[in-house]
């Protein structure tokens, strides 16, 4: 096993392709195409567009810029749809002469008139064909062979082949004065496969979309304060301490703090919630989104790098470049299929040649090769992938990889934290105890630093509380905070921070009250003895028995893993119509429980807020972490959940299972399709021009099959 994987990592060496060549990423990365966005590993080639110069890694690619005006995927589409336009010209012209050619065969041998005149048309063949193998064949044989190892194919290595044995056999032809041409099935062949590029390139521009719209909601220009003027400057040139006004109506250029003004702001592109929110001095604006009403200058704080909406799209390039196992199954095996294809093909050429003759074993070889390649295949389950991904991200679901989200497509089992999962993450403070003021204002500075819903609760409650320095803050999981103020250490969270400190009667009373309300109760203690105590009620969100009710139906098992007491444990089976609510229960419980499902073999998935669960998280084959907003960094979570609508959970899982169901569907047809038409070809049945249209629809159909994965 290890000399194959040894064997393996030689042979395949990491390529990206651009519209003109493979670029090797085992070089170092010297800059960025601005087209293709594609690491360049050489010199970058410079050209000037719009006034500035950019890097290229081809002339191609500054080409496709000239002459589109579009970057990306889009602007390689239009490519390939100018290529295609050009050579289907050209290629007709020579279908028509050629087929003149064909019926030139039956003319009297001593026309010489004639004849002179048919060996004038095989070279007007020859120089409309030549054009077409230059523009639309010179990119697909750069890009058939790794110029680490020779023998590294690829399926453009199949149509290099097949098309330029075509032309070149025929310009021998033409040179010699023989009749085997074949500058029809070389240019034709060509055509169809780079309509082929079109469509597959056209649906990663699809696939892409949700990408485009975020970099769409960039501001391109902001207005800055400076020496009280106001200042019109490109985005890219906005500075960390720079003031920026923004008007109402207006896309917020970059992050920051309001140093003035209040007025609503639609938020929805970035944290899924429909609402305006309201926003006023102190609070932060987030670039992309836009102002609805009033006007606010704010205060850059972080460089453009960090802002909330480029980390966004950053995070979505990043996605893109993951791969799932499913996906480099489909690279293996098109791996070791392209031998077998080569010797399937020439051993055809043989046969065929030694029971026909030479042309009859040519025409069998290109059909071989044309009707091999595994397009359909190699494209089936990453662009099914990547769309997937991207539905997923219209909802507001960052799915952190393919192979998370194929991995999610399994999921039999998924349990819930509560705490601001299943309850609401905002709690009313019901009951408190405070043994002075300043037990209030430590109970408050402790919270402050702390993320946890509770904490949020508390700190929004208590809005007299004075803020203290907090020292060596350290959250202890599923039990609270601990932190040092003047010197002195403080503990505040649930009753397993108690330890053996003494409790009044009052205090008991408090807690036995708290208990038969179903409420949260947090302590504060220096390690002697209780000096305050809160408690919080707990409302269970609306949406939660239809989640709950949607696993049900999708035959995924569900549990709830709380550190509540009992009586909330009853009060959340009878709500949500569920048996399996464990509670009581200290965080290395949670990963228990969690450990012995995965050791049945089981799929499980982890759904909390991915603070104060965090362990639970990443313990779980998916971590689903709700309610992060713009904060989409929570290392433990796979998957990033930027509302807290809990309909999301159900919805993911139906959305990868269709995802997974079109990935197979289109493995299966690209087998399917592979082996009927190798034999129709080995069988000598199938014209090399019908075995390049083929190629073209199968990947037609898998395009199409493919684009069926969105959310209904």
């Amino acid at each position: 096993m290890e000399s194959l994987e040894k064997k393996d990592s030689l042979e395949i060496k990491p390529t990206i392709s651009c519209s003109c060549g493979p670029i090797s990423l085992s070089e170092e990365k010297n800059a960025e195409c601005y087209q293709c966005g594609i690491p360049i590993t050489g010199r970058p080639l410079k050209f000037e567009v719009n006034g500035k110069m950019e890097d290229f890694c081809c002339f191609g690619c500054y080409l496709i810029n000239k002459t589109t005006g579009l970057r990306g995927d889009e602007g390689t589409a239009m490519a390939f749809l100018g290529k295609f336009g050009f050579g289907y010209f050209l290629a007709m012209i020579v279908m028509m002469l050629s087929t003149y050619i064909y019926g030139s065969h039956f003319v009297d041998p001593n026309d010489k008139e004639m004849q002179l005149f048919t060996g004038f048309i095989k070279y007007v063949i020859l120089v409309l064909s030549t054009p077409v193998m230059l523009i639309l064949g010179v990119p697909i044989l750069k890009n058939s062979f790794s110029k680490e190892n020779l023998l590294n194919f690829n399926t453009d290595t199949l149509i290099a082949i097949g098309s330029f044995s075509a032309y070149f056999l025929s310009v021998y032809s033409v040179l010699t004065g023989k009749n085997a041409i074949y500058f029809e099935t070389a240019t034709m062949i060509l055509v169809l496969v780079t309509f082929g590029r079109y469509l597959e390139t056209s649906s990663r521009v699809k696939a892409s979309n949700f990408m485009k719209q975020l970099i769409d909601l960039t501001a391109k220009k902001a207005t800055i304060i400076k020496n009280d003027e106001e200042v019109e400057v490109p985005v890219e040139e906005v500075r960390v301490g720079d003031i920026v006004k923004i008007r109402p109506g207006e896309k917020v250029p970059a992050d920051g703090v309001i140093i003035e003004g209040i007025g609503h702001v639609d938020e929805s592109v970035l944290t899924g919630e429909i609402n305006p929110v309201l926003k006023k001095s102190g609070d932060y604006l987030y670039a992309g989104t836009t102002v609805l009403d009033g006007s606010f200058k704010i205060k850059v704080d972080k460089p453009q790098s960090q802002w909330t909406l480029n980390r966004f799209i950053e995070i979505m390039k990043q996605i893109r470049n993951t791969k799932a196992p499913i996906n480099r199954i489909a690279d293996r095996i098109a791996f070791y299929f392209l031998p077998i294809v080569f010797f399937l093909s020439i051993s055809s050429f043989i046969y065929w040649y030694v029971n026909a003759g030479f042309e009859k074993a040519l025409i069998v070889f290109l059909s071989v090769l044309l009707i091999s390649c595994p397009c359909a295949f190699s494209i089936g389950a990453p662009l099914a992938l990547w769309l997937g991904l991207g539905q997923a991200m219209k909802e507001g679901i960052i799915v952190k990889g393919a192979d998370v989200l194929e991995k999610i497509a399994s999921v039999k089992k998924v349990f819930f934290d509560k705490t601001g999962t299943i309850t609401e993450r905002i709690m009313e403070v019901s009951k408190t105890f405070f043994k002075n003021d300043e037990a209030k204002d430590i109970f408050y500075s402790l919270e402050k630093n702390s993320e946890h819903p509770l904490a949020v609760s508390f700190v929004k409650w208590c809005r007299d509380c004075k803020e203290l320095k907090v020292e060596n803050f350290k959250v202890h999981y599923g039990l609270g905070v601990s932190g040092e103020i003047n010197g002195k250490k403080y503990y505040l969270g649930s009753q397993e921070f108690l330890k053996d400190v003494q409790i009044d009667e009052n205090i008991k009373s408090l807690f036995n009250q708290a208990l038969e309300n179903g409420e949260i109760i947090t302590y504060l203690t220096d390690g002697k003895e209780i000096l305050a105590v809160a408690t919080f009620s707990q409302k269970i969100r609306p949406e939660a028995k239809i989640t709950f009710d949607a696993l049900k139906k999708l035959k995924v098992e569900t549990e709830v893993l709380t550190g509540d007491s009992e009586y909330f444990a009853k009060v959340l089976k009878k709500a949500l119509d569920i048996e399996n609510v464990r509670a009581n229960l200290k965080p290395e419980d949670k990963l228990r429980f969690i450990e012995e499902e995965k050791s049945k073999g089981k799929t499980v998935a982890m759904v909390g807020d991915g603070i104060n669960d965090a362990p639970a998280l990443a313990k779980a084959d998916i971590g689903i972490a709700m309610g992060c907003g713009t904060d989409l960094t929570r290392e433990s979570a796979n998957v990033s959940l930027i509302s807290d609508d809990l309909r999301k959970i159900p919805l993911l899982i139906i959305l990868a299972r269709k995802v997974k169901r079109v990935i197979y569907t289109n493995m299966f047809w690209a087998f399917i399709y592979n082996i009927i038409g190798m034999g129709l070809a080995v069988s000598g049945h199938l014209n090399p021009i019908f075995a390049a249209l083929a190629m073209v629809l199968s990947s037609v159909f898998v395009i199409g099959n493919s684009l069926r994965v969105k959310i209904s």
